[in-house]
């Protein structure tokens, strides 16, 4: 099982129909098509305009997906508070230009803010792909950053491969 099945058999009973979510890093739009089935709002965001496209083009049956162009470090522009689960697929849109990367700096402060928008009881979905260049650098940063803040990891996931994606389920508790 790869890191995306996973974390979409793990987070489908967490979604309602009641619930805002956000995907931090919508590349394919296949982390925002499976929240758009399951949540009342999801917001999509993306630097990349190939990620735009390629989400909208999934999503382009639904009318509960917001997308926006722009680096996820501005989610607070967008999205104000009681968000049940924000996703992050970090690195860059596979078959895109590599250069268009998320960012160890930036996803940090990604990270905090969602972490703060998260209601009591919601949840944080973060895949590292470590082969990626910046990978282990975001790795080692966030890694760090949740554990000496003591975040409550409730789940990871990894392949038996070396340097494979790593996930991490985080729940926020208040």
């Amino acid at each position: 099982m790869n890191n995306n099945t996973f974390i979409h058999k793990y987070i489908k009973p967490l979604i309602s129909k009641e619930d805002i979510v956000i995907d931090m890093t919508a590349g394919n739009g296949n982390d925002t098509l499976f929240l758009a089935n399951l949540a009342k709002q999801v917001y999509g965001f993306d630097i990349s305009d190939k990620a735009i496209e390629n989400t909208k083009e999934k999503v382009k049956d639904f009318n509960n997906v917001i997308l926006i162009k722009d680096n996820h470090i501005n989610v607070y522009k967008y999205v104000s508070s009681n968000v049940k689960l924000a996703i992050f697929n970090l690195g860059y849109l596979p078959g895109d230009n590599e250069e268009i990367t998320t960012k160890a700096d930036e996803t940090l402060i990604a990270f905090k803010k969602a972490y703060e928008l998260l209601m009591n009881d919601g949840y944080l979905v973060i895949t590292f792909y470590l082969r990626q260049n910046g990978g282990l650098d975001e790795y080692y940063l966030l890694d760090d950053y949740i554990k000496k803040n003591r975040l409550q990891i409730i789940e990871t996931y990894r392949q038996d491969k070396v340097l494979s994606p790593i996930t991490y389920i985080i729940r926020k508790l208040i």
